[in-house]
């Protein structure tokens, strides 16, 4: 499995990076986590014939930003999927004319988790995280591995239940080493504890609060912080890709 950086940045672009979207080459299908700005890049990287699925942690605007690039991809076969029956109802109502062009006119499925989760060619689970809003992490199963998703959450059990034995854990990041973690975010310290109570292999931190990260260096303290806690974490830039 190939995964690909494209957004790392938490809340606006910088020149540090675009907001939060990873991407994920399968045998089977390409995934996509979250849609903050990252994701016009998504397709200069559709090599294959192969279906799309857009998971959506949550509706804040970082994280769905980039359904405006949407056209890019009409009619190519893209599902987008969130969790529960209001997060659907929600995300119908943003995307609508006079905003952007509604799924129907583009050719693209929005469909809840649990309508779709048993015909998907991935096995996924997903964790309600803790944050201001309803948001959820999700647990990827594919190739024999597992990837963890946790974005814009606090300290929590769930988080736990997420990241168990995953081989990688992409989490967020969006406090200072020195600001402690709250209801809301995470900070590298508090994101490395997660990854060694979990068991996870490889941890990668993403989601750097623009405004408080607005340089490199204070993202390579932050790195230099969690691997105190856990010694397998690395802090990618927007493009970087890993193959696991």
């Amino acid at each position: 499995m190939e995964i690909t950086f494209l957004g790392t940045n938490g809340w606006f672009d910088t020149h540090t990076g675009a907001t939060s979207c990873v991407f994920l080459n399968t045998k089977e299908a390409y995934i996509v986590l979250d849609c903050g700005s990252g994701f016009y890049k998504v397709p200069s990287l559709l090599k294959e014939d192969k279906p799309i699925f857009l998971l959506l942690t949550h509706l804040h605007l970082d994280h769905i930003c980039a359904l405006q690039m949407l056209p890019l991809l009409k009619n190519k076969n893209l599902t987008i999927i969130v969790v529960g029956k209001q997060q659907k109802e929600d995300l119908q109502k943003f995307m609508q004319l006079p905003f952007m062009p509604t799924a129907k006119m583009l050719g693209i499925k929005i469909a809840e988790i649990e309508e779709i989760k048993n015909k998907l060619p991935f096995k996924v689970e997903y964790y309600e995280l803790a944050h201001a809003v309803k948001t959820f992490g999700y647990k990827i199963f594919a190739e024999s591995k597992i990837v963890a998703y946790g974005l814009d959450s606090g300290l929590c059990e769930n988080i736990l239940h997420l990241v168990k034995d995953s081989d990688l854990f992409i989490c967020e990041c969006s406090y200072l080493p020195n600001q402690e973690p709250d209801f809301n975010h995470l900070n590298p310290k508090a994101a490395a504890l997660i990854a060694k109570e979990a068991k996870a292999k490889l941890l990668a931190l993403i989601h750097f609060k623009a405004d408080v990260y607005d340089t490199f260096e204070k993202r390579d303290l932050a790195l230099l912080c969690a691997g105190e806690h856990f010694e397998k974490v690395f802090a990618p830039y927007d493009g970087d890709i890993i193959t696991i």
